[in-house]
């Protein structure tokens, strides 16, 4: 949830429009909990099966895995054509992409529009 508020904020503060989609483990029922909680606007889709998370090879396989599977925290900045603008992923489940990293990518983003 820290990495989709992140996303958030920095929407706010460089002023512009991103539709954020976050896919995640969690029930719906626990993602619709979690997202009144934190206050998040992106729209969370559920993949309790990790049939999406497989399919883009993003489940983490690696060691130090806690009790049940989980996908590689992963970032993806897409154009509003469908281009993969930019990814960044972590090694470590417990690891998100820096603010710092973020920002640099939305300014590189933004410059390149």
């Amino acid at each position: 949830m820290a990495e989709l508020k992140r996303w958030q904020e920095l929407r706010s503060e460089l002023q512009i429009s991103l539709n954020m989609i976050a896919v995640s483990p969690d029930s719906p029922k626990d993602i619709s909990k979690s997202k009144g909680q934190h206050g998040l606007q992106a729209r969370m889709l559920s993949d309790q099966s990790l049939a999406a998370t497989t399919a883009l090879g993003l489940k983490n396989v690696g060691t130090n895995m806690p009790p049940r599977a989980l996908p590689v925290p992963t970032s993806i900045l897409v154009s509003g054509e469908g281009i993969v603008l930019w990814i960044d992923q972590a090694e470590h489940y417990t690891d998100r992409s820096d603010t710092s990293v973020v920002k640099a990518a939305l300014d590189t983003y933004l410059a390149c529009t």
